[in-house]
């Protein structure tokens, strides 16, 4: 499996090619893993992880594309070639533009390769900022094609994405495979008062909670916005939001100050992935704002199994998998999602009926027979 990323850490792509991991390996098949030269080790995972070597020029890599990203994948091409010359293999499992690695090699080897698509290539480009040139879209749009038209099997993490996969190449055979991670371990509610309480939030607060990284792309300004609005109907409402960097967390607080709601906001550095489901246990409702993209977040069904109203907004980041039946949808505005997190807050009867479907749609639709399929048909198209 072909990782370009920081693996391991526990963010989105690296952390579904982790459960990625598991899942093949609970089914019986042998992994290994080539990744960067950076990353912690897999935690109980009993595999052998290959790391690209050179000079890497840095400690860490942020999120979404970038020329020292673009650096990484050189190194991990080269590290490609000489694992391909040493090893057989009978299938490469690639990542995001790993495919691509993979697409121009595998063939030579006689290798199949399966394209795991996490979301469209040419969207990331201009999503994440790195370019809006149309040469250097068009280059990646001819990326995704070259992968796609080459791989084995394309696995889609969302609806959305294997749409997107069609769309640039329509004879793909793609597979839908969700990127529902199942927590570990539920914490108890007195796990949950235990962290209010050194978070300084009193028993009688509603706390919002948002976990997951503060990219720009998150639209976390658009949560902070929305404070005041929320304020007013809701005094007590407490806002929570994990897993940001010193500097992502500096500018938060900066814009909380200037709306005057710097004591409404808890901010908290990225933490563990492990500690995720106490911070679930102590919040009131869940929420995510944000608005671009087409690759669901993970924790969309964390937030779901949580028991807790799940706020976001009505875009296809999220409604292609979150309908009005189990979940609070909201415009794409500061306003609206201000209304739709009172609502989560204040409407009882809202809030048991959409947690109550929530449980069922989980056991249904999003249940882990789906999963299988998914797989069942992943291991057909590629033969085994």
């Amino acid at each position: 499996m072909l990782i370009p990323q920081l693996f391991y850490s526990a963010r989105g792509t690296p952390l579904s090619a982790y459960h990625r991991i598991k899942d093949l390996v609970g089914m019986g098949h042998e992994v290994e893993v080539l990744t960067y030269g950076l990353g912690d080790p897999p935690p109980d995972l009993d595999i052998v992880v290959h790391r690209a070597r050179g000079p890497h020029f840095a400690r860490s890599i942020k999120q979404g594309p970038s020329l020292l990203k673009i650096w990484f994948d050189v190194l991990l091409f080269v590290a490609f070639i000489g694992l391909l010359l040493r090893r057989r293999y009978d299938l490469v499992y690639t990542h995001e533009e790993a495919g691509f690695l993979a697409a121009l090699l595998c063939p030579l080897f006689r290798v199949p390769f399966v394209y795991d698509m996490h979301s469209s290539l040419p969207l990331q480009i201009r999503d994440w900022g790195f370019s809006d040139l149309e040469a250097v879209v068009s280059l990646f749009r001819f990326v995704e094609r070259f992968t796609l038209r080459r791989a084995r099997a394309t696995v889609a993490i969302s609806p959305g994405v294997a749409a997107a996969a069609h769309e640039s190449w329509a004879s793909a055979p793609v597979v839908t495979i969700l990127n529902r991670f199942a927590l570990d371990e539920k914490a108890t509610p007195e796990d949950g008062r235990r962290l209010r309480k050194s978070l300084g939030l009193a028993p009688e607060h509603r706390v919002v909670l948002y976990a997951g990284t503060f990219v720009a792309l998150q639209a976390l300004d658009l949560l902070v916005d929305a404070i005041p609005a929320v304020i007013v109907r809701c005094p007590e409402a407490r806002f929570l939001l994990v897993g940001g960097t010193k500097s992502e967390i500096d500018a938060l607080a900066a814009q909380a100050r200037k709306l005057g709601v710097s004591d409404k906001l808890v901010l908290v550095e990225h933490r563990p992935q492990r500690e995720m489901p106490t911070f679930l246990a102590a919040a009131d409702v869940l929420v995510s704002p944000r608005v671009r993209g087409i690759n669901p977040p993970g924790k969309l069904f964390s937030y779901l199994d949580s028991g807790r109203p799940v706020v976001a907004t009505d875009r296809p980041i999220h409604n292609q998998i979150l309908e009005a039946s189990f979940s609070i949808l909201t415009p794409p505005d500061a306003a609206g999602l201000a209304a739709g997190l009172v609502t989560a807050l204040t409407d009882r009867a809202r809030v048991d009926e959409v947690t109550r479907r929530a449980a069922e749609v989980l056991r249904t639709k999003y249940g882990p027979q789906e999963r299988e399929r998914g797989y069942a048909e992943l291991l057909r198209l590629v033969g085994s």
